[in-house]
């Protein structure tokens, strides 16, 4: 993880350029927590992992990251990480594809054959339709929202075709949804991790995807906010080795982390009685 990831979790106020204190390599830091400094005077040597203010001198990085607040579970997460160069990220813009509508009959068909009440789905989730919409034709609609707010998208195909899931490219989202799990904003007290928006809409609000069996650090961290949290990906074997990855990085975090194996292939896939254990299990019901 990046200490770029971990200071915007944080809100912590910093620049990487257009300051008279800003160097090359380094981020600074509008507030040092050592000295009350507020002028942007603290810097962070992104090669080397050290902290340096103008007015206080040098500080260690477990230092720094302790005056901010970061939890030990976090820091673990930059230890170790390559250092890379430092670069400003400058938000897109979100783009809609063309051809975006209300469901329509195979829309519904197809939700009605996986289980779904299509009304639900679009009440809850605000999935829509693509009809005839080029490489998109026939998927339906997945907005991906960041604190309720629209900065993404997905699609998942209605027949047999591949690839399932087509997201919005990098120029098309204002915020990379691979470091977003998807169904946040509907989580409280307990989260359960799963592959794919699909597998969330079978568990219900509490449920969160992640977009994949990979998993990055800034999913991790977002995950871990969370008291108890459960992981609940694909049965194969293959799923199950980064669903056990994934429960020793949450192991760190204060909290309770649980891996789920389901007798059905994955939430999407599971029975009505399989899925109400589980809410039980994870303290959605």
């Amino acid at each position: 993880m990046t200490i770029q990831e971990i200071l915007a979790e944080q809100r912590v106020d910093f620049l990487e350029s257009g300051h008279h204190h800003c160097r090359a390599g380094w981020l600074q830091i509008r507030h040092c927590p050592f000295c009350d400094s507020d002028s942007y005077h603290l810097g962070w040597n992104v090669a080397k992992q050290y902290a340096s203010c103008w007015r206080c001198g040098h500080h260690p990085s477990y230092k720094l990251l302790e005056a901010l607040g970061v939890s030990k579970g976090t820091r673990a997460l930059l230890d170790g990480a390559e250092p890379g160069p430092v670069r400003r990220e400058v938000p897109g813009k979100l783009q809609l594809p063309a051809g975006l509508g209300p469901l329509q009959a195979p829309h519904r068909r197809y939700l009605r054959e996986r289980g779904f009440a299509p009304c639900e789905i679009v009440r809850c989730w605000g999935v829509r339709g693509l009809a005839i919409a080029g490489r998109l034709s026939w998927r339906l609609f997945i907005p991906i929202y960041q604190r309720t707010v629209q900065v993404s998208w997905t699609t998942r195909a209605i027949g047999d075709v591949q690839p399932r899931y087509v997201s919005a490219g990098a120029d098309q989202e204002s915020f990379p949804h691979k470091r977003l799990v998807y169904g946040l904003d509907f989580c409280t007290t307990s989260v359960v991790a799963v592959e794919g928006p699909l597998d969330a809409w079978a568990i219900g609000p509490g449920a969160g995807a992640l977009f994949g069996t990979t998993f990055l650090a800034a999913q991790v961290l977002l995950l871990s906010k969370y008291p108890r949290r459960f992981v609940c990906l694909d049965s194969s074997p293959e799923a199950q080795v980064r669903a056990r990855a994934l429960v020793d990085q949450l192991a760190v975090f204060p909290g309770t982390t649980q891996n789920i194996v389901l007798d059905s292939k994955d939430p999407a896939d599971a029975s009505p009685r399989e899925l109400k254990l589980l809410r039980k299990v994870a303290g959605l019901s």
